[in-house]
């Protein structure tokens, strides 16, 4: 069995996803997945972060960032980087930053 492909992705979300617990459920579902990354607010209004996994987990997650949130958010639009190769996890789990 061979390793698997790891990827990396930046990402921002606009819409309401400040003060909604976008960032705590964003951690909870990249979790879930098997992501590693973080997010954070940002003084626009947007939530920032960065996620890395295969390629299926980080389609799944896009795709819950683009379409679910948080219960009380709503998503405006969603800008991703392009899915980049990496070697390896550059962060040891998924965390929410201040």
């Amino acid at each position: 069995m061979g390793t698997r492909q790891l990827y990396g992705c930046d990402f921002e979300v606009y819409g309401k996803v400040q003060r909604v617990f976008f960032r705590k459920y964003t951690a909870s579902k990249a979790k879930e997945l098997g992501l590693h990354g973080w997010c954070k607010n940002t003084s626009e209004g947007t939530v920032k972060g960065q996620m890395e996994g295969t390629q299926q987990e980080l389609h799944e997650m896009k795709y819950w960032l683009l379409n679910k949130g948080s219960p009380k958010s709503r998503i405006d639009g969603v800008n991703f980087s392009d899915m980049r190769p990496i070697q390896t996890y550059g962060f040891k789990s998924f965390e929410i930053r201040k």
